[in-house]
């Protein structure tokens, strides 16, 4: 069938690269922006925009008091507190009733208590976006992306194999040669990043691994698949045992962790089984100076403040932290963060660079509007422009829908999806009704362009936050999302018109070729 290994590889290469492109581009872009997803959380929720705290923080006095009224009085399972940092200056009160019901609000620095619901899911909706595909029955969506990654990590070591020159593709780009610019674009930008990608692919994997793999855990932990995960975290727990207790100072038992740790800050607190006699006090350290996201948890009696149990992983499940945390990016160093996010950004540029090469070659073996080429063309359009389109979209709408909106955040959601709709839509009718079965390009990045510099106007209307002030007040996350917006608007407004000169040449030629 194949003469060599390499035509092998090459098909193989192919075959998974135009099968699963598609979805490992929503992964990748979606991921790439999830990297910023408190800063986004800032850009999309301006109720967070607060100044950190002056005053020592003390759970005592500002979380304690107002347990109570977070929960609505009920009965709770557990409940914790993710503490401020450089990059939210506000506390995180989640909890869960015994009848698992879950509650979320953010507490303002100081003792003057907490913010309203919120009517946005701000950030956290493209990171769930980015393994999920807001697919959640059967747990479809992370499926799906976790085969297409199994199944990338196939094409990409096909790709290695295919190309014996991996040196001299990275210094190759023939600009003013197509198709070949295509594929020159897609060889660099996937072997200067091929690292990153293997790794982000890999570790992916691995950190949903349960899924994917449950009937190994279920063959050593028959019917309590849940010890799988105490005994690799080095948990501890107990149960209640029914009777009220007090609960000693969170203050002294957060002292108590910092010097355990040689000084390094925790990272959040939870009480488990508050009120009664066997509760617990589980206090994690910051991961924001470290790659790995073991949070070296150490657990407290809740009545006496004792340390009853400090977690040390085994070395297996130690070496997982370190790849988990390469792969979500807790960190706080912004030159790493930064780097990360273009390298995210080249994992989307080797797919689509490599779905249109496939798109160029095959226009010149096959008609223009073989069918084959028209349902690439639209997945094409569909994931290159339409995809960033309805992202900003979406934070169009999010400045725009009034705030006391029923509803609120899931209107987001609905418009997110409804854009990306429409973008579909609209790139369908314009390849069937072009010649060539050319998609939208230029339209679309217009359109992208438009609604880039009104999410920044329409953020200035609504808070009063344009960039100048944002930067003056100390607002850098704001700002920040503000100047990528803003250069998203440049870049795409630029394409849109070099597309546009590049098509009316065309036409140009054609009528007098005609003539």
């Amino acid at each position: 069938m194949f003469d060599s290994v390499r035509q092998a590889m090459l098909w193989v290469h192919r075959v998974l690269g135009l099968g699963f492109s598609g979805l490992l581009l929503i992964a990748f872009f979606m991921g790439s922006l999830a990297l910023y997803d408190r800063e986004l959380d800032s850009w999309m929720l301006p109720a967070l925009r607060v100044a950190p705290a002056t005053t020592p923080l003390s759970l005592d006095r500002q979380v304690l008091p107002q347990v109570a009224s977070l929960s609505e009085g009920r009965a709770l399972l557990q409940w914790y507190v993710e503490l401020p940092d450089a990059r939210r200056p506000l506390m995180r009160f989640q909890a869960w009733s015994v009848e698992r019901e879950g509650f979320s609000r953010f507490l303002l620095p100081g003792n003057t208590g907490a913010l309203e619901v919120a009517g946005s899911r701000g950030g956290d909706f493209f990171y769930r976006l980015h393994y999920t595909l807001n697919i959640q029955a059967w747990n479809l969506g992370a499926r799906l992306i976790g085969l297409a990654a199994m199944l990338g990590l196939i094409a990409l070591v096909a790709g290695v194999c295919i190309h014996a020159r991996l040196f001299q593709d990275l210094f190759t780009l023939r600009a003013d040669k197509a198709p070949r610019r295509l594929l020159d674009l897609h060889n660099l930008t996937g072997v200067l990043a091929l690292p990153f990608h293997a790794l982000i692919m890999l570790s992916g994997l691995l950190i949903l691994f349960p899924l994917y793999l449950p009937a190994a855990i279920e063959a050593l932990y028959p019917g309590q698949p849940g010890q799988f995960a105490v005994q690799a975290d080095a948990a501890y727990s107990r149960p209640a045992s029914g009777t009220p207790g007090p609960l000693a100072s969170l203050d002294a038992m957060l002292v108590q962790a910092s010097q355990h740790w040689h000084g390094a800050a925790p990272a959040f607190v939870r009480v488990w089984h508050p009120g009664d006699a066997n509760a617990y006090v589980e206090i994690s350290r910051s991961v924001a100076d470290r790659l790995s996201v073991d949070g070296q948890t150490l657990y407290f009696d809740a009545a006496s403040a004792r340390l009853l149990h400090a977690s040390r992983l085994p070395p297996a499940a130690a070496t997982f932290d370190v790849l988990g945390g390469l792969h979500v990016a807790h960190f706080h160093q912004p030159a790493l963060r930064v780097l990360y996010f273009f390298a995210g950004l080249s994992g989307c540029v080797m797919l689509a660079s490599g779905l249109l090469y496939w798109l160029a070659k095959r226009r010149l073996q096959q008609p223009a509007r073989e069918w084959g080429v028209m349902g690439v063309t639209l997945l094409c359009s569909v994931l290159i422009t339409g995809m960033p389109l309805a992202s900003v979209a979406m934070l169009v709408a999010n400045r725009w829908l009034p705030p006391g909106l029923p509803g609120r955040a899931d209107w987001e959601v609905q418009l997110f999806f409804a854009a990306w709709l429409l973008a579909g839509l609209h790139a369908l009718w314009a390849i069937g009704r072009c010649a060539w079965a050319r998609a939208p390009w230029a339209s679309q990045c217009l359109a992208i362009s438009v609604l880039s510099v009104l999410a920044v106007l329409a953020n200035a209307w609504s808070t009063g936050d344009h960039p100048w002030r944002a930067l003056e007040q100390g607002l850098w996350a704001v700002a920040g999302v503000d100047l990528a917006l803003l250069a998203c608007a440049v870049l795409a407004g630029s394409v849109a018109w070099r597309l546009r000169r590049r098509t009316q040449a065309a036409q140009r030629l054609a009528e007098i070729e005609d003539a």
